[in-house]
């Protein structure tokens, strides 16, 4: 499961990501999202369907395609 989660990080680093073996957190700094935006991509994150093992995801003129 993802998790987003807005936060003061260092100025140059916008964003950063953990994993453990049940989740995925992203923290991105709170100057760059607000939390609508944060509650929003975590909704999108965790409704896309599980990548089967090997499979690589493409991305072409703004489309997401799997290889």
């Amino acid at each position: 499961m993802f998790r987003v989660r807005r936060t003061q990080l260092d100025k140059h680093t916008p964003a950063a990501g953990v994993a453990d073996a049940d989740d995925r957190h992203i923290l991105i700094d709170e100057s760059h999202i607000t939390d609508t935006g944060a509650i929003a991509l975590e909704g999108v994150l965790n409704a896309l369907p599980p990548m089967r093992q090997g499979e690589a995801a493409e991305v072409e003129d703004g489309r997401a395609s799997s290889t």
